[in-house]
């Protein structure tokens, strides 16, 4: 079982944690900057020197808005939605940027040294935190959300070559922290089509490969978790080659992005908003599903791997 640190909180993965519908203060952050940048660049005044004309500001500040760097006040927000063309967002807005300024720590900020996460980590970590629901598709290994321990450390050795010790110890307590998010009192619902091979891969060994494999079963079992196992001889949509995250977000908080889709490459892990690049996401996500054993028929799978690993181990 892992202690896990959660805005000053302590508890073990047993307890549940968090009133409903909260929201990271990185993501409230991304959506209102994010929102803004939209909201200008599809309007038909998206020049930044005109809307700073407007508000009395240079043309640097609305860049900065759009950054994060500084929040506009009330006036200079109603100014700029109604030059957009959107004056009727103004309470979705304006109570969205009182939420940035108000500034409730994410659960990270007090945990880690100042350069550590990564700004695509601390945003995946938010998204994970104000998701309703996780559909994660990965084809090589277990995802993090179900890794134990022992899986998180043989998988991050090897992918952390060449970095100091203390990095592979940021990440693993990184991990446990975004591994909680799943047994919160609101915990969003995760649905895991997992590849066939990443259950093969002798990931740590035998012994750290069948623990992970009854943890899956365990994982399974669980009200909000579903897993399915997508076999070998079914193939892979087209373009389904590596593993993705989507992530759904609650609409009554984050109105202008409904869900995001992160991809982990071997340099930096990677999300897009866009409705164009979601579709296709969301179409491979599909046509992966259907090619999938049932809930029930994937956790046989899984305990028989474990029964043999175990066997084989002694």
């Amino acid at each position: 079982m892992w202690p896990i640190w959660v805005k000053a909180v302590f508890f073990t993965r047993s307890r549940k944690v968090r009133p409903l519908v909260e929201v990271s203060h990185v993501v409230a952050e991304w959506a209102f900057t994010q929102g803004l940048k939209k909201l200008r660049e599809t309007s038909k005044n998206s020049n930044q020197s005109e809307i700073a004309r407007r508000i009395g500001k240079s043309r640097a500040t609305i860049g900065h808005y759009e950054m994060g760097r500084y929040l506009p006040s009330h006036d200079s927000l109603d100014i700029m939605l109604d030059a957009y063309g959107h004056s009727d967002r103004a309470p979705y807005y304006r109570q969205l940027r009182d939420r940035v300024e108000m500034h409730s720590p994410d659960w990270w900020e007090d945990e880690f040294p100042d350069h550590f996460p990564p700004r695509s980590l601390k945003l995946l970590a938010g998204f994970e935190y104000s998701a309703t629901e996780l559909r994660v598709f990965e084809p090589l290994h277990v995802p993090e959300p179900l890794q134990t321990p022992a899986y998180a450390e043989a998988l991050l050795r090897a992918g952390l070559t060449g970095h100091r010790a203390d990095q592979l110890t940021l990440h693993l307590r990184m991990l446990r922290g975004r591994q909680a998010v799943l047994d919160r009192t609101d915990a969003p619902r995760l649905t895991c089509v997992l590849g066939e091979s990443a259950l093969r891969s002798p990931v740590g060994g035998p012994l750290v490969l069948g623990e992970q494999l009854n943890a899956l079963v365990s994982q399974a079992n669980r009200d909000n978790v579903e897993i399915r196992i997508l076999p070998d001889h079914s193939g892979r949509p087209a373009g389904a080659t590596s593993g993705f995250t989507e992530l759904l977000l609650p609409t009554e908080i984050i109105q202008d992005f409904s869900e995001v889709v992160y991809v982990s490459t071997p340099v930096d892990r990677i999300h897009y908003e866009s409705p164009e690049t979601l579709a296709i996401f969301r179409d491979l996500w599909e046509q992966t599903k259907q090619a999938t054993l049932s809930p029930e028929e994937s956790t046989e799978v899984l305990a028989d791997l474990a029964r043999q690993l175990t066997k084989d181990a002694s």
